[in-house]
């Protein structure tokens, strides 16, 4: 394989940004072509179709157990040993039984009962953001909406402070850059380091606080299991709030976000939405299907296998391609239509198995009342630019801004 040409070693040019503007037509010709193919640029197997995505999600020969470490020279890893033993403890990079013992007690704060409690919170919180901006018959979907409220939330679980989301996005704008990074870049590994390390010692005061004065929330909860004999350490507790909250309202921005474009640029269904509002939970996951926040993962073959009649090898990564295998023709009727009452939706923007999302019914929550509140109170909404920026990452799509206008 070393023996390829640069052009033959990222062929689909997936690194391109009118690619990464759009993915979707790419993801296509790579399903007829070649849809189990190594790329030498990449560094791993790519797996594009349905049936093989959603089998290795589930696959216990592929591993998760798998910090981004392959891209960055071993010499350079000595110097952010920070970052990764953060990312080491991660819930997303745990195998069982880690995964189990973690899974069990974060679960305790997603349970359906406390998730439907949140909804009344949820929607005061997108009306006050919407108030604060209505008169002046414009917004930035986004800085505006679509991030302030999903990290407001998750920092309120946590027990951190609503008015320091701002300090979250900047912390979090440094993770997805150091996630998205194709190939080692210094200055994007320190500020990922400076901003894992930010993030630590700010839930470190909390976590302190807490255990003296608990309270309402997910900290004080964990610190109880803590105490009641559960294997949960400090640095297991705060490196998985850091994973929280970058994860928590990352995705959920962008389903937002990707969904409302989505309507936008297909007016019959926004209309179907705007006659009949009880859709909304159809069309949650027609977005989650039609525009995935998160397009790929990676995973780590821990012992030699066989997909689709090519042999992987143990210790190679593979790239399980959500946003190509929720497109794909096989298994999605008229997959690049956009279907707001899709009446099977099997789609796994939120994984499959073992690691199935731990807030699924929370960003879907959070994107119903924001979808519907936006659709009943902006009237005549369009876009307000001709030109979409798009974030320059593989994994996680969303745009650097949104910005629209309506009538007040």
């Amino acid at each position: 394989m070393s023996s390829l040409s640069n052009l033959e070693q990222d062929r689909y040019n997936l690194s391109a940004p009118e690619v990464l503007a759009n993915p979707y037509p790419t993801y296509r010709r790579i399903l007829l072509e070649d849809p189990v193919y190594w790329s030498d640029f990449f560094g791993g197997w790519y797996l594009m179709r349905y049936k093989d995505v959603a089998a290795a999600m589930q696959d216990k020969r592929i591993s998760a157990k798998r910090p981004p470490i392959s891209k960055i020279p071993e010499s350079e890893q000595q110097n952010i040993l920070p970052l990764l033993e953060t990312l080491s403890k991660w819930i997303l990079f745990c195998d069982p039984p880690e995964h189990t013992r973690l899974r069990a007690l974060f679960n305790k704060a997603f349970t359906p009962s406390i998730i439907s409690s949140m909804a009344e919170r949820i929607q005061t919180l997108v009306d006050e953001l919407i108030d604060g901006v209505y008169e002046r018959g414009n917004m930035n979907i986004i800085h505006d909406l679509a991030y302030p409220m999903p990290a407001i939330v998750i920092a309120q679980m946590l027990g951190a402070k609503s008015e320091d989301w701002e300090q979250f996005k900047k912390w979090s704008d440094d993770l997805a850059r150091f996630f998205g990074m194709f190939r080692m870049k210094p200055e994007i590994l320190t500020s990922a380091q400076q901003s894992i390390i930010e993030m630590t010692e700010y839930f470190r005061h909390i976590l302190e606080e807490r255990r003296h004065n608990p309270q309402d929330d997910l900290m004080s909860s964990l610190i109880f299991a803590q105490e009641k004999g559960n294997s949960l350490n400090d640095d297991e507790i705060l490196s998985n709030c850091v994973f929280l909250t970058f994860a928590g309202h990352e995705t959920t921005t962008n389903l937002i976000a990707n969904g409302l474009l989505a309507l936008l640029k297909n007016p019959s269904q926004m209309q179907k939405l705007k006659d009949d509002p009880s859709l909304i939970t159809t069309t949650v996951e027609e977005f989650l299907r039609y525009d995935s926040p998160v397009q790929r993962q990676a995973r780590i073959a821990v012992t030699d296998l066989e997909i689709d009649g090519k042999q992987i090898s143990q210790g190679q990564r593979l790239f399980l391609v959500i946003g190509a295998a929720n497109r794909d023709p096989e298994q999605f009727l008229d997959p690049d239509k956009l279907d707001i009452t899709r009446p099977e939706n099997p789609h796994l923007a939120f994984g499959k198995g073992t690691h199935f999302c731990l807030g699924a019914s929370l960003g879907r929550l959070e994107a119903q009342i924001a979808i519907n509140t936006i659709v009943r109170r902006l009237s005549n909404l369009h876009l307000d630019t001709d030109r979409i920026e798009w974030h320059q990452n593989p994994s996680l799509r969303g745009m650097k801004s949104m910005p629209v206008a309506f009538n007040p």
